[in-house]
C-alpha cells in the first residue's frame, strides 16, 4: 500500500517519461511540458519551477502515487517509504509511520488557520502542512486504503481534498496568497497532483469511477484550470462530515453536451504559465489522454 510523504523543502531533481500524447514548450522555454498516458501517468512540469506528476505503477500494492512539487517552496507526494511532515522555513518537523488502521497528521505553523482530517474505514492515511495566517485545509477519506497530502504556505489559501472509495491517491502543494486547489475522487485507484506557485490561482479536479489520473500545475497569478474525467461540466462531492466541495468550468469557457458518468483509465494534464490564463478538460468513456500547455508571459 501506498504511504505519504509532505514536506516544504528545497528544489528537487526529477526524471520524465515517454507518454502516448505530450505537449512541449517552445525553443527558450524552461521546460514546460504536459504529457499523459492513460492508466499509467499524466505530468505538467516546468523544470526549473516546480510539477504535478500522478503516476499509476504497474502491479498491485503499492502503485498509485501522486507527486506535487514546488521548488525551494513546497512539496506534497505519496510514496512507499512511509511519510512526514516538515517545515524548512521554520526549523521545525514531524513524523508518523505507517499504521495497522488509520494515521493522520496536521502540522500548522502561523496564526488563523483551520485543519481538519476525517477518515472512515481501513488504511486511511493523510498529513497536512500549513505555513502562514488563514489558510483552510479538508480531507474526507472514506472506504479504505486512500492516502491524501496538503501543503499550503501563504496566506487565504483553500484546498480540499474528497475522496471516497479504494486506494486512491491525491496530492496539493501550494504557494502564495489566495489559492484554491480541490480534488474530489469518487471511485477507486484513481490519481491526481495540483500543484501551483502564486497568487489567485484555482486548480480542479474531479474523477469518477476508477484508475484514472490527473495532473494540474500552475505558474502566476489568477489562472484557472478544470480537470474533469467522468464529472461533466460541474460536479461536486461531500464530506463524511456533509461539507461540500464543488468544481466547474473556468470563467469565459462553455461546452455543450458534457454529462456525468462512469469513466476509467483516463489520463489529463495542464500546465499554466503566466497569468489569467483559462483552461479545462473534460473526458467522458475510457482510455482516453489530454494534454494542455499554455503560456502567457
Amino acid at each position: 500500500m501506498k504511504k505519504l510523504l509532505l514536506a516544504s523543502t528545497a528544489a528537487i531533481a526529477f526524471a520524465g517519461m515517454a507518454a502516448a500524447q505530450t505537449s512541449t514548450g517552445p525553443a527558450g522555454t524552461p521546460g514546460n511540458s504536459a504529457s499523459g498516458n492513460s492508466n499509467v501517468e499524466a505530468e505538467a512540469i516546468n523544470t526549473g519551477t516546480g510539477f504535478a506528476r500522478a503516476s499509476d505503477l504497474a502491479g498491485a500494492g503499492v502503485d498509485e502515487r501522486a507527486h506535487a512539487h514546488l521548488n525551494g517552496e513546497a512539496r506534497a507526494t505519496t510514496t512507499m517509504f512511509g511519510f512526514e511532515a516538515r517545515s524548512a522555513v521554520v526549523g521545525a518537523s514531524a513524523g508518523v509511520s505507517a499504521q495497522a488502521a488509520n494515521a493522520n497528521l496536521q502540522f500548522q505553523v502561523g496564526n488563523g488557520n483551520q485543519a481538519v482530517n476525517i477518515q472512515f474505514g481501513t488504511g486511511q492515511e493523510s498529513a497536512t502542512v500549513q505555513d502562514g495566517n488563514n489558510n483552510d485545509a479538508i480531507i474526507s477519506q472514506q472506504t479504505a486504503d486512500n492516502e491524501a497530502a496538503i501543503v499550503q504556505h501563504g496566506d487565504l489559501n483553500d484546498t480540499a481534498i474528497i475522496q471516497d472509495g479504494f486506494d486512491n491517491a491525491a496530492a496539493s502543494a501550494t504557494a502564495g496568497d489566495s489559492n484554491t486547489s480541490i480534488i474530489l475522487q469518487d471511485g477507486s485507484n484513481s490519481i491526481a497532483a495540483n500543484a501551483q506557485l502564486g497568487n489567485g490561482n484555482e486548480a480542479l479536479v474531479f474523477q469518477n469511477d476508477g484508475d484514472n489520473t490527473a495532473a494540474n500545475f500552475q505558474w502566476g497569478d489568477d489562472n484557472e484550470s478544470f480537470i474533469s474525467q467522468g464529472g461533466g461540466d460541474s460536479n461536486s462531492l461531500l464530506a463524511i462530515d456533509g461539507t461540500s466541495r464543488s468544481v466547474g468550468m473556468p470563467t469565459g469557457l462553455t461546452v455543450i453536451g458534457a454529462s456525468a458518468g462512469a469513466a476509467a483509465q483516463n489520463s489529463a494534464a495542464s500546465v499554466q504559465v503566466g497569468d489569467t490564463n483559462r483552461n479545462a478538460i473534460i473526458q467522458q468513456g475510457n482510455n482516453n489522454e489530454a494534454v494542455n500547455y499554455q503560456n502567457s508571459l
